[in-house]
């Protein structure tokens, strides 16, 4: 004899179908997949490397999935113009070293300077696409870009004192390469922060339910761990793909095709994991997201005519029903606030956190004050955007 679901199963499941439905237009999910080799079964600590196979696999699919012709034509782009700049003669020769700037340009053939000035203008158009294609992405989609530059730049420096460099190293070689690789990854470090606390913000704000299971879930599924590890990766590739290029011009005696072989290979690599890096998180956000991180808003927020010390977001709520104003509102994080269930307890509680006067857990549905009508708390906000 069958056992009767109990209550809690019933509401997850409801709630569980509740985000199929807001998610509808994925063709399978995150827990549809399984890793490819379990290493949790070696050890219980090697089991996030099973969560981030599953996560890598789940992205790359959806990518080869909902990607379309501009995407493919864009990283195809990206590869010709990193080739045309990558393979020239004049690189394979070393050119003449005595022979820089304005002389330098003159001084080489019509054909390498056609293949060069082909290369600048097809990575030219091939940024215009990625600001078009992706367009809450932009700023940060640009500035990986510039990052990717000055890696080069910091190997340029690396190998100017020093053309077998990392061999023969010398500390006070390498200070001005050193500090604009540390700056790289210090802004890449924030990019990765804004990325995940507006991924926070989009869970809080519209996957936000009573049962913890399911907000668990909803975490899960919107882990942001395999797009880490891609972000990683981008940073590593272009790091080593620099290094080559500018280990194998520094000089033509130490340099060797090997070291051209891992230029070329690890720039291409690079161009699909940055469209993958960019891509991903407007996929999960949507297109009308503003990444940024919660210290970001809040200055903005600051920076908006309002009062430093002022916390909540100031914008009439009103009732669906009767259009009677109730106090619910945005804090400068983003976050819902309300007034605490408890009777007798008035203090301003964020959905889903705990009040710090009773402890009571401030509830996702709302009954208005006028009319008892028992709703969404996000059907009483207005439209206007959290971040």
């Amino acid at each position: 004899m069958s056992e009767e679901a109990g209550p809690d199963s019933v509401v997850l499941s409801e709630a569980s179908d509740d985000a199929e439905n807001e998610h509808g237009d994925m063709p399978f999910r995150l827990r549809d997949f399984s890793p490819l080799f379990s290493f949790s079964t070696l050890h219980e600590l090697l089991s996030p490397l099973d969560r981030i196979q599953c996560e890598v696999q789940f992205q790359s699919k959806l990518a080869i999935h909902e990607w379309e012709r501009k995407h493919w034509i864009t990283m195809a782009l990206g590869a010709v113009a990193f080739l045309l700049g990558a393979l020239s003669t004049e690189v394979m020769s070393g050119g003449d070293p005595m022979k820089i700037g304005a002389e330098g340009i003159q001084s080489v053939s019509s054909a390498v300077f056609l293949q060069m000035m082909l290369s600048i203008v097809l990575w030219f158009w091939f940024a215009v696409q990625i600001w078009t294609m992706f367009p809450i992405m932009r700023t940060h989609a640009v500035s990986l870009l510039v990052f990717w530059n000055l890696f080069v730049v910091a190997q340029v420096l690396y190998h100017q004192e020093n053309p077998s460099f990392p061999a023969g190293v010398n500390p006070s070689e390498m200070m001005m390469g050193t500090l604009i690789v540390l700056v790289v990854l210090f802004f890449i470090y924030f990019f990765w922060k804004a990325v995940t606390e507006t991924r926070d913000l989009h869970i809080e704000e519209y996957h936000l339910h009573e049962d913890v299971r399911l907000m668990e879930m909803e975490m899960a599924e919107h882990s942001l761990g395999g797009w880490g590890l891609m972000l990683a990766t981008w940073s590593g590739t272009t790091m080593l793909s620099a290094w080559a290029g500018a280990h194998f011009i520094a000089d033509q005696v130490i340099g060797s095709m090997t070291t051209l072989i891992v230029h070329v290979t690890f720039g291409l690599a690079s161009i699909p994991v940055f469209m993958m890096v960019i891509w991903y998180p407007q996929r999960m956000l949507g297109q009308e997201a503003i990444v940024k991180t919660r210290a970001a808003i809040a200055a903005d927020a600051e920076l908006s005519n309002q009062e430093p010390s002022q916390s909540r977001i100031n914008t009439a709520s009103v009732c669906p029903e009767c259009d009677a104003e109730v106090n619910i509102s945005r804090n400068s994080k983003g976050e819902i606030e309300l007034p605490c269930p408890s009777k007798g307890c008035t203090t301003i509680v964020a959905v889903g956190s705990a009040c710090r006067t009773c402890k009571a857990i401030a509830p996702t549905r709302y009954d208005c004050p006028s009319c008892g009508i028992n709703a969404p708390v996000l059907d009483f906000l207005s439209d206007v955007e959290a971040w």
